[in-house]
């Protein structure tokens, strides 16, 4: 039988508010960017997406980091890409235009460095990318965005990772903890027993999506927290 520790369970629970938070500013920090980057002023052609394009996940001023697509040739003849992608510079953007072959099944990734030089609106570096082959299906595009820290030291990915692995661990750890020291006979806990799943379903849903550039679902994921958490605050004041 596990006994009704109120100190072990507020414990979990603080480790599950600090975790919550953590992911709550992770999915903002990719899902931020990119909705910049959606509305920045490149010149867009209104085709489907190109999911491939990838930015950083996150970087400092002394940071070098690399836009990139990946393109594959899924037919059984030659097939020729032009690819043009657009990276924001504090005046004029910066332009490249490329024409790739590629053999029947062949793959290949194309990358363009950035740097604290194509920093714009602040702490952003936002990126466009279009390509165009001859297939019924070959015209493409999509944008991203990198946020950019201010900071004197190199490797703000490996933080990035790191503070998406712990902050999956510290919910994971907050809601178990909290669980197994639980007052099955108070009301307040089964609510919040419910609660507490559902926003960590919806913060995780929020860092996942946010990381794989589907910036509108991330932020709705983030609308989906702060409505149910400010509903949940509200009813435990009545």
């Amino acid at each position: 039988m596990v006994h009704r520790n109120p100190t072990l369970r507020r414990v979990g629970l603080i480790i599950f508010f600090i975790a919550i938070l953590f992911g709550v500013i992770l999915t903002l920090v990719r899902a931020v960017p990119d909705l910049e980057a959606n509305l920045y002023g490149f010149i867009k052609y209104g085709y489907p997406r190109l999911y491939s394009l990838s930015c950083p996940v996150l970087m400092t001023t002394r940071d070098r980091g690399s836009v990139t697509i990946r393109l594959k040739n899924t037919l059984e003849r030659n097939l020729s890409y032009y690819v043009q992608t657009q990276l924001s510079t504090p005046s004029l953007m910066d332009t490249h235009e490329q024409r790739l072959d590629l053999s029947p099944g062949e793959s290949r990734k194309i990358s363009w460095d950035v740097t604290e030089v194509n920093i714009d609106l602040g702490n952003f570096i936002l990126a466009h990318a279009f390509t165009s082959a001859a297939t019924a299906r070959g015209m493409r595009e999509s944008t991203c965005g990198t946020l950019v820290l201010n900071l004197p030291f190199q490797g703000a990915a490996m933080v990035y990772y790191f503070l998406f692995f712990l902050t999956v661990i510290g919910i994971a750890v907050g809601l178990w903890v909290w669980i197994r020291y639980r007052d099955l006979s108070n009301p307040a806990d089964r609510v919040r027993y419910g609660w507490m799943f559902f926003i960590a379903a919806v913060v995780l849903a929020g860092m996942i999506t946010s990381y794989f550039n589907f910036w509108f679902a991330a932020i709705l994921m983030i609308f989906l927290t702060l409505l149910t958490s400010t509903a949940y605050l509200i009813s435990q004041k009545e």
